[in-house]
């Protein structure tokens, strides 16, 4: 029983002291001293210790203090009290917690429907009027009709949140894709010299990193973390000041 009280918090002493007290009702020192085992000052730092978490009483009679232990059920009202202190001091140092964290979150999406879900969840978690930076894929992806059709259906749901996209292209699709893209009201499109090859497209915005590889087994990686998320902002904006229109 000593050891479930130190998990309560009380010392070793403070427990032997307890239990002694709680055996044999009211009771001076010299006893405690006598049958618990501890030094004299032992037991008076205990008996302090004991009566300022209000697990020990007294009352002076002629003879000299009489300790008395408090019932059992003050261990919950110290618990609820503990409780309510700590409730109040959460939202304080949820103050003082680093906004800027860069905790990461981390998903992979796998074949065409994995790969349909994170195009639709770039759509639903990106807030409207937000940019959107876009390294697109190289020309021979492109040639795909399923993956025209699909990137053609998202673009439409993102113009109706009005995302401001900036896209980075391959020149060889400047006729085909390109100006279908360029055509749209709130897309910018510029290319990239001739013989840039891309196996990857890549989405950027607010936090969130989106990859995409287009293969037999269309493969999507997605990494939110603002520190990552900002690289990949300041590489795209490295990429746009390269590119032309």
């Amino acid at each position: 029983m000593e050891k479930q009280l130190q998990d309560l918090g009380l010392t070793l002493n403070e427990s032997k002291v307890y239990i002694y007290l709680l055996k044999k009702g009211k009771c001076s020192t010299g006893p405690i001293i006598k049958n618990v085992g501890i030094s004299n000052s032992r037991v008076y730092d205990s008996l302090n210790s004991l009566i300022l978490k209000g697990l020990v009483v007294y009352s002076i009679l002629k003879s000299g203090k009489v300790f008395e232990a408090s019932n059992p059920n003050k261990f919950l009202e110290i618990e609820e009290d503990r409780l309510k202190k700590i409730e109040n001091l959460i939202p304080d140092l949820n103050l003082l917690k680093q906004t800027d964290s860069f905790d990461t979150n981390t998903a992979i999406y796998e074949g065409f429907e994995g790969f349909k879900t994170a195009f639709k969840k770039i759509i639903d978690d990106c807030p409207a009027n937000e940019e959107i930076f876009i390294l697109g894929f190289s020309e021979q992806f492109y040639s795909n009709d399923s993956l025209r059709l699909f990137l053609t259906n998202m673009n439409t749901k993102s113009r109706e949140k009005k995302h401001k996209l900036k896209i980075i292209l391959d020149c060889s699709i400047r006729d085909t894709f390109g100006k279908d893209r360029g055509r749209e009201e709130y897309s910018q499109v510029k290319y990239m010299p001739e013989g840039y090859i891309s196996p990857a497209a890549i989405d950027v915005f607010g936090d969130y990193v989106y990859i995409f590889l287009w293969d037999e087994k269309p493969f999507v990686f997605m990494i939110k973390n603002k520190m990552i998320a900002n690289s990949f902002k300041h590489y795209f904006s490295f990429m746009w000041n390269l590119a032309k229109k």
